[in-house]
C-alpha cells in the first residue's frame, strides 16, 4: 500500500466524485480509477459504491478513510517538523479551542507567545468539544483547550484540568423572572430555553433538572452560535445557561440578568487535552506551558476577587 493510493482514496471520499477527485490530486480520471482498483485488489474488499449522484464509501471504505486520514496527517506533520528543524525555526502548533475560550484565555496565550517565542507559529481553530476531539484524534490538532467531557477521554490522551468554569442561568431584564428575588428550578422548567447544540450541553442541561425529579423543558432552541445564545437571552424571551466569564465579557451584559436560583450554578472543569507522545515536542511544550501560566494567573485573580468581595 502506498501513500499516494491513500491520498487518492481520501480525495474520492471527500469529493464524492471521481472527476473532481482527479482534479484535486492532479491526475487523470482513468489513472485515479486504476489507483483505487489496485487498492481494492490489495485489500481484497470493495471500498466504494457507485450511486447516481456520485460515489460513497462502503463500510470497509469508511474504516479505511478514518485510518488513512490519521496516516496522511501524521506524514504531513512529520514532513513539516523535519523542515522546521532544518530551517532552525521553532515550529508550528495546531491548537483547538472551545468556543467559550476563543477570547477568554487563548488571546492572552497568543499575545504572550508572539513576544516570548516570535518564531513559533500558532494555527488556532475554534469549535465545540466533539469536533475538536475528532481533529485531535485524527492528528489535525496538537492540543485542545476546552471544557472537559462528562466521560473520560482516550487513555492515549492527557486530560489536564486548569480551570473551574461556573455557568449561571441568565435571561434579559424584560423576562418575567428577571425581577424575582428567588427562582426555583420548577419555575425554570416551563420556560423557553436556548442551549448549545452539543451532546455535553444537553447532558448537563438534563442533569440540572433531573436532580430534583423535574421534567426537562420541552421548549428548547439549540444553536452552536454563542453570540446568538447571548442575543436571545438578552431579548428577555429565552433563558440560557452561560459561563460567568462569557456573560461578563459580553457586549450585551447590561441587558442580562443572572437568575437567583438556589444551587443554580453548573460547574465544569476545563483545561488541556493532548497526546502523551507530543508533550515533549519543544514547540508543543511552549504552548502547553503558556496555557498553564495564563490559566493559573486567571484562577489566582478570580480567587483574589472572591476573598476581597469586590
Amino acid at each position: 500500500m502506498e501513500l499516494r493510493q491513500l491520498r487518492h482514496f481520501v480525495a474520492v471520499v471527500d469529493s464524492a466524485n471521481l472527476s473532481r477527485a482527479a482534479e484535486r490530486v492532479a491526475i487523470s480520471q482513468p489513472a485515479l480509477t486504476r489507483s483505487i482498483k489496485n487498492l481494492e485488489d490489495l485489500l481484497g474488499v470493495e471500498l466504494l459504491e457507485r450511486q447516481p449522484r456520485g460515489v460513497v464509501p462502503t463500510e470497509a471504505g469508511l474504516a479505511l478513510y478514518h485510518h488513512a486520514q490519521i496516516v496522511l496527517n501524521a506524514c504531513q506533520r512529520l514532513t513539516r517538523e523535519v523542515r522546521e528543524l532544518e530551517r532552525g525555526t521553532s515550529g508550528t502548533v495546531y491548537v483547538g479551542v472551545g468556543s467559550l475560550y476563543a477570547t477568554h484565555i487563548t488571546s492572552r496565550v497568543a499575545e504572550n507567545l508572539s513576544e516570548s517565542q516570535p518564531r513559533l507559529a500558532l494555527v488556532i481553530n475554534e469549535a465545540f468539544f466533539e469536533e475538536l476531539l475528532r481533529r485531535l484524534i485524527d492528528m489535525r490538532l496538537d492540543l485542545i483547550f476546552c471544557n472537559f467531557p462528562l466521560v473520560a477521554a482516550s487513555p492515549d490522551l492527557v486530560q489536564e484540568a486548569l480551570l473551574t468554569v461556573r455557568s449561571c442561568i441568565v435571561t434579559g431584564k424584560a423576562h418575567p423572572l428577571a425581577a424575582r428575588r428567588e427562582v426555583t428550578r420548577a419555575d425554570l422548567a416551563s420556560c423557553r430555553w436556548v442551549i448549545a447544540d452539543q451532546p455535553h450541553a444537553q447532558d448537563s442541561f438534563e442533569k440540572f433538572f433531573s436532580v430534583e425529579g423535574l421534567p426537562v423543558p420541552r421548549d428548547i432552541f439549540r444553536t452552536n452560535s454563542l453570540n446568538l445564545m447571548l442575543s436571545l437571552a438578552a431579548s428577555g424571551r429565552f433563558l440560557s445557561p452561560l459561563p460567568e466569564h462569557l456573560v461578563a465579557e459580553s457586549a450585551v451584559v447590561d441587558e442580562l440578568r443572572v437568575l437567583p436560583v438556589p444551587g443554580g450554578y453548573i460547574e465544569r472543569q476545563a483545561g488541556l487535552i493532548y497526546r502523551k507522545a507530543d508533550a515533549s515536542r519543544p514547540a508543543v511544550e511552549h504552548v502547553l506551558k503558556e496555557f498553564r501560566r495564563v490559566a493559573h494567573s486567571m484562577s489566582s485573580a478570580q480567587a483574589s476577587v472572591s476573598l476581597t468581595g469586590s
